[in-house]
């Protein structure tokens, strides 16, 4: 049966339900050591499609109930079972005020200006009535960057919107794990843009994938370690001024940038010139080998790295 997923859900909207499906089968795969970043990887596996629609289903994107009977049945767990880990209000596992989670999830502590990646366990859910009652510590999932802790004043002040819960236990991430250097791929066209966040992410680095500008500035510039970005993006704008703002605010970061358009004239070679000559970034024309795009960025991260030293 490949009808879309809406099994005891009929009084959501669509999108609800397709986030809370999201958000309970990333569970079921964290309570079975996938880790975040390889869970696009192991749905597309189990589910025979391609890892940019796993990646796009686990943000909420619409789920056939074929593939979520798929994954629970190759985890061994009940449909019914899976979903009673789910909140019908967002991305958030549903957590009352008497229960805990039985798992802990990746999460981005916001502290003093800095971003700490840690792991924490859920407690209760805060709501209106309840806020008072909060810890002064609250998480809430972003829809791009996961869980993220601040302080519930914070959190109020920034109106942000979905479910907020009190913070159970914080463990910080090892060394290692907070060493992976942070990759910002944009690229307007959507399957560029995954394919190469999915390359990164499975040779060891933590890559996000944009399509628009905006939306990579939404965040701190300093959330990422090296950028990756196309020179023509949608509408045929460039992006030199995007390129000039991250080479001001990050001086030293790795910028690759990437175009295929020389050779039909869209993109203008004045323009490159400008660029490679001003802000100190490396180019590739498409198609470019991940191999070497990665190589390239490395060194750039090594290069960093020594001078830190």
């Amino acid at each position: 049966m490949d009808a879309d997923f809406d099994k005891d859900h009929q009084g959501h909207p669509q999108d609800e339900r397709d986030a809370r499906v999201s958000a309970c089968l990333s569970a079921l795969l964290d309570r079975h050591g996938v880790a975040i970043r390889h869970q696009a990887t192991e749905i597309a596996h189990i589910c025979a499609i391609s890892v940019s629609q796993a990646r796009r289903k686990l943000r909420g994107a619409v789920w056939l109930f074929d593939e979520v009977q798929a994954i629970c049945q190759y985890f061994g767990e009940s449909i019914d079972a899976v979903l009673a880990a789910g909140t019908p209000a967002g991305r958030a596992p549903a957590v009352s005020s008497h229960a805990r989670p039985v798992s802990t999830y990746p999460a981005t502590l916001l502290m003093d200006g800095q971003r700490l990646p840690c792991d924490i366990e859920l407690g209760a859910l805060c709501t209106t009535d309840t806020a008072s009652s909060c810890p002064s510590l609250v998480a809430y999932h972003h829809p791009q960057e996961g869980w993220l802790v601040t302080v519930q004043a914070r959190w109020q002040k920034e109106a942000a919107t979905g479910a907020c819960y009190a913070v159970a236990q914080l463990q910080w991430r090892n060394q290692g794990e907070q060493t992976r250097a942070r990759i910002a791929v944009l690229d307007d066209d959507v399957g560029s843009a995954d394919a190469l966040t999915d390359w990164f992410n499975e040779v060891g680095y933590d890559a996000q994938a944009y399509t628009r500008p905006e939306d990579l500035l939404a965040l701190p510039l300093a959330h990422h370690d090296a950028f990756v970005v196309d020179l023509i993006l949608a509408g045929g704008q460039t992006s030199q001024a995007l390129v000039e703002r991250i080479r001001r605010e990050q001086p030293d970061a790795p910028i690759v940038l990437l175009t295929g358009q020389l050779r039909g004239g869209a993109a203008s070679e004045a323009t490159l010139a400008t660029i490679l000559r001003t802000q100190g970034v490396t180019f590739f024309e498409k198609p470019v080998r991940p191999a070497v795009l990665t190589a390239a960025i490395q060194s750039g991260l090594d290069r960093l790295r020594h001078q830190h030293d």
